[in-house]
């Protein structure tokens, strides 16, 4: 029968339990070590760190843009020797045929 009664008591000690829970673990997080204080200096911190991250990507910018100027000269190198290697390609192939005609002509040449 005094459970009824004892139930707003034991809620309100309970409310003020919780209560004391929270303010106990807001105090750890404000503490100078807690998560809170490193989040503050983290923040303070977030502008120069985008800084140096800016400098950093542009200089990544430039140095991909020298690459591409050194780049494009060679890559130019590179097409004009592949179109030479394809025309001795073909010449050799001329040559291998006409090797192939004058052996071909020795060969009826009587004595030879």
């Amino acid at each position: 029968m005094l459970g009824p009664l004892t139930l707003p008591p034991k809620l309100a000690m309970q409310a003020i339990e919780d209560l004391h829970t929270v303010a106990q673990e807001l105090r750890k997080l404000a503490d100078s070590e807690g998560d809170l204080a490193g989040l503050a200096r983290g923040v303070a911190e977030l502008p120069r760190v985008e800084d140096e991250l800016s400098e950093q990507i542009r200089q990544l910018r430039e140095e991909v843009g020298a690459m591409r100027a050194w780049l494009e000269p060679l890559h130019k190198e590179l097409t004009d020797l592949d179109d030479t290697a394809e025309a001795l390609e073909r010449a050799l192939a001329g040559v291998n045929e006409a090797l192939g005609g004058l052996q071909t002509l020795l060969k009826k040449l009587p004595g030879v």
